[in-house]
């Protein structure tokens, strides 16, 4: 095997054949599949590319017809206009017939009712596949109408197809083909596999048309003729890669495995004769280093063993005994001798600011003198030192000692002593074995040391050094006693840092770690010595104030604050820490120290809702809510388990013929103990408490229970609307519930409407669009409640997937009689339609309110003015009020008909 792989430079062993044959295959799978990726990207991109050009033509071409339309539309117009003017006969209107379109009909009425001027209304009609546009002006009394056949080749324009092959048709009702045009006339669609873009142009607006479909065709052998030029000059690429991957990688291993080969050899030999083999490796690499590291351990071998040996025996001795007496008055002897040198000194530190105290012995002295003295460091027994130094005569009696050499001796990279040697040329090989002594000493003074931070471990909190939870709680008992006996007062400032987590999520943990220490220390500068600051975890601190008679708690607290105003340095960054206070006081707000800490911590919660840097005393008010929330959660529990909640159902009404349009059900909760609990305070303390999953759950299923029975009776509903929480939208597994629920009760997806307040989805819309487009996909609508009162910015409103906008009461109940609310109305109604939404008006109470709305174009309306919300069995009567809600609506148009005639 040596021979062969001498023979090959290197590449004959297994070691360097796997080498090879690791480092050509971690080449060329990263090029194979960077290729067939590239290959997937591209073809991706190139397809999508050609699809988003052709829908573009497709919406090109369908806006140009459109426009032609509308041009054929106006120019029938103003001929009808001209007609009522007299400017005009009929029989010319008649028998008209321009480059655009020919007239086909005209026709005079007398209008029952004045109009005014300009009054006109557009409607268009397929004939085949003729397009027709009729137009009916009035004007006063009478009023003209004109039908006119638009001309095919002005519709169509077969120049604008500019794109190479394409085909472009357009498509009416029921898929009926209107037009195709080509850039070939003669080329017929579908006659080779091509790649298609589709556009609906909606007609409805302005000609109560259904909508007619644009679809552009394309070959994709012409669409993607860039992709056949990328597919040839890939594989050619991928194989010079390889090619390339292969030739360096022989080379390499063949430089790297010849001194590996030439090393293995000589190990081998030295292991079967046990004699050494000089290794002449002549690179001035890494491998010429280890030929030469070689050369110098297996020189060295003899005396290492036997210097193991005896650190063997040091070892089991400092496990017997790790004081540092017993330890020196053992080792010390020993050394002079393992180490070659006259003198070995041994400095120790008991703690940091105390005198040293130094040990030594000599190779001709079997006992261990020490002594102590204050004028020396140990950082200056570190390195070169000069033994003429005062503190070091009781050195110049052993021998010819000039000069030590210290090492230091480091326990959890502190310095805690000094391995001292008396060593002509101060850095020989006794230095070298001199520091695994030296690491045996740290290893004894630190388990001594790890004895004194178990103790500071349990009561003092590492990072600021303050005390902890523990010692904090036996200190304020402790202030407690001494208040009672002496009938004073002992006050407690609970701090609470605001917005923390936003420095460690911005800057990181270490960063955040800095801070708590700058606001510990900003913190401790600002008390008296009787004072007493700790740190209960995270970024809460607490400070016990006795005798606050003495100094106020606030102005202390305020004294805090202020502290903490100023800018504090962390990693080169200036950072800004502001703190929720609150303040307890012995006895009135707590007899004992989990009653006194509890009164704090409910204060400095009620000043943290109030806003940051705020400073709250502790009031039974507080204590009373706290209760009643843990109390409603209790209860809230037992409700959802035993049935005790219940839904009611509110209508919500079309504002265009006054029809059902739907029901949302809203929770209520009847307790018999709490009473009538509003929704507000339950289902906030079910979001806090984690009850909101089971809750939205409960209220899902028996909503759909609901319809179910109704539909069962022939009572229809409409669409069911049913609220969300975010907590729920986090979860992948509420599209599965829904689902589940629609499945269960037989009821489709059409019928089913989630609602998500605008704030929840004004700041998460990138975390729940992606659950809510899933939902929107299998046909449940999804709509914003409380709209206006979120700020969502318009590119969050464009790209939610939602189908409604509820306005929110506030602006609506105003928005008859102010015109600031009538203006937020009428624009979140615009913006709405613009983007394809419709509108929900919330609060309806009045029928001016139904006026308002309906002239701004709202779409539906829920309120009191239509139905209360009420329990399922009252739902029949309120589905047998609609033909009053029709009546509402029809006099609603009537009024505003004879205003606007009026206003003429």
């Amino acid at each position: 095997m040596k021979n062969s792989s001498m023979r090959f430079g290197g590449l004959g062993t297994r070691v360097a054949a796997r080498t090879f044959a690791l480092f050509c295959l971690c080449a060329i799978v990263p090029i194979v599949v960077s290729a067939i990726v590239a290959d997937r990207i591209v073809r991706t991109k190139l397809r999508d590319d050609a699809a988003i050009r052709l829908e573009s033509t497709s919406k090109s071409y369908g806006l140009l017809v459109f426009e032609r339309l509308r041009q054929t539309d106006e120019a029938l117009s103003e001929l009808a206009a001209f007609g009522l003017a007299g400017r005009l006969p009929y029989e010319d209107i008649r028998t008209l017939r321009s480059s655009h379109f020919e007239v086909l009909d005209v026709v005079a009425h007398d209008a029952t009712a004045a109009a005014g001027p300009g009054a006109r209304s557009t409607t268009l009609s397929l004939h085949g596949t003729q397009v027709r546009l009729t137009v009916i002006r009035a004007h006063g009394t009478r009023s003209l109408q004109i039908t006119a056949a638009v001309d095919p080749s002005y519709l169509w324009n077969p120049d604008a197809v500019y794109l190479d092959s394409m085909h472009i048709c357009v498509r009416g009702p029921n898929a009926a083909v209107l037009q195709c045009v080509s850039e070939d006339a003669t080329q017929a669609a579908g006659t080779a596999r091509s790649l298609a873009g589709e556009w609906s142009l909606f007609l409805a607006p302005r000609y109560g048309a259904a909508s007619w479909s644009v679809r552009t065709e394309q070959p994709a052998s012409v669409a993607l003729s860039a992709l056949d030029s990328f597919e040839r000059t890939l594989p050619i690429v991928t194989l010079i890669g390889i090619g390339i991957a292969f030739l360096l990688s022989m080379v390499q291993i063949r430089r790297s495995h010849r001194p590996l080969a030439l090393l293995a050899d000589a190990v081998e030999h030295m292991g079967r004769r046990g004699i050494h083999r000089h290794v002449a490796i002549d690179s001035k690499d890494e491998y010429g280093n280890l030929a030469q590291a070689f050369n110098r351990m297996t020189g060295s071998l003899a005396r290492q063993f036997e210097l193991f040996r005896t650190l063997a025996q040091i070892d089991r001795m400092i496990l017997e005994d790790p004081s540092t007496h017993i330890l020196v008055e053992k080792i010390l002897p020993a050394l002079p001798s393992l180490l070659r040198a006259p003198v070995v000194a041994l400095a120790v530190a008991a703690d940091v600011g105390k005198s040293i105290t130094i040990w030594w012995s000599s190779s001709t002295a079997t006992t261990v003198t020490h002594m102590e003295t204050d004028s020396l460091t140990l950082d200056a027994l570190a390195g070169k030192i000069d033994v003429r130094t005062p503190a070091l005569a009781g050195l110049l009696s052993h021998g010819n000692v000039q000069l030590l050499y210290g090492l230091p001796i480091e326990v959890d990279g502190h310095l805690r002593g000094a391995l001292l040697l008396a060593d002509s040329e101060s850095r020989g090989n006794s230095t070298r074995h001199a520091r695994a002594f030296a690491r045996r000493f740290a290893v004894a003074f630190g388990s001594e040391q790890r004895r004194t931070a178990l103790l500071k471990q349990a009561y003092y909190d590492s990072l600021t050094g303050l005390p902890n939870r523990q010692l904090f709680k036996d200190r304020l008992e402790r202030e407690i006693a001494h208040a009672k006996r002496t009938h004073t007062q002992v006050a407690l400032i609970y701090i609470d840092l605001d917005r923390f987590k936003n420095v460690n999520d911005s800057m990181g943990h270490s960063a955040g770690d800095a801070l708590l220490l700058g606001v510990s220390q900003r913190l401790g500068s600002q008390l008296r010595e009787s004072d007493t600051l700790a740190r209960l975890g995270g970024d809460e601190f607490v400070v016990i104030v006795p005798a606050p008679e003495e100094q106020p708690a606030h102005v202390l607290a305020e004294r805090l604050q202020a502290a903490l105003r100023e800018p504090i340095a962390v990693q080169g960054a200036t950072c800004f820490a502001q703190a929720s206070i609150g303040l307890a006081v012995y006895p009135q707000d707590g007899a004992d120290v989990e009653g006194l800490l509890r009164s704090a911590d409910i204060a400095m919660y009620r000043s943290k809702a109030a806003g940051p840097s705020g400073i709250t005393y502790f009031e039974e008010a507080m204590n009373r809510d706290a209760q009643r929330r843990l109390l409603i959660e209790q209860r809230l529990r037992v409700a959802l388990r035993a049935g005790g909640l219940s839904l009611e159902y509110q209508a919500k009404v079309n504002l265009n013929d006054g029809s059902l349009a739907g029901f949302e059900a809203l929770a209520r909760w009847n307790d018999p103990l709490l009473g009538v609990v509003s929704p507000g305070e339950f289902i906030n303390v079910a979001e806090e408490c984690g009850l909101i999953d089971e809750l939205g759950s409960w209220v899902l299923h028996e909503a759909c229970s609901t319809y179910q029975k109704l539909r069962a009776q022939g009572i229809g509903l409409g669409q069911l609307s049913v609220n969300v929480s975010m907590r729920q939208l986090r979860d992948e597994r509420f599209v599965n519930e829904v689902r589940d629920a629609l499945e269960r009760h037989a009821m489709s997806a059409e019928a089913l409407e989630i609602e998500v307040t605008e704030s929840t989805l004004a700041a998460n819309h990138r975390e729940v669009s992606g659950l809510l487009e899933t939902l929107r996909r299998t046909g449940v609508r999804i709509s914003i409640d409380d709209f206006g009162t979120g700020y969502s910015s318009m590119s969050v409103l464009g790209e939610l997937p939602t189908d409604a906008l509820k306005i929110d009461r506030s602006f609506v109940m105003e928005s008859a009689t102010q015109h600031s609310a009538r203006s937020v109305v009428e624009a979140i109604i615009s913006m709405a339609h613009v983007l394809g939404k419709v509108t929900v008006a919330e609060g309806v109470e009045t029928i001016d309110q139904v006026h308002t709305l309906r002239q701004l174009g709202c779409d539906f309306a829920q309120g009191y003015f239509f139905a209360v919300a009420v329990p399922a069995e009252d739902l029949p009567a309120v589905v047998a009020r609609v033909p009053a809600w029709r009546q509402i609506v029809s006099d609603s148009v009537a009024d505003h008909e004879r205003l606007t005639a009026a206003a003429r």
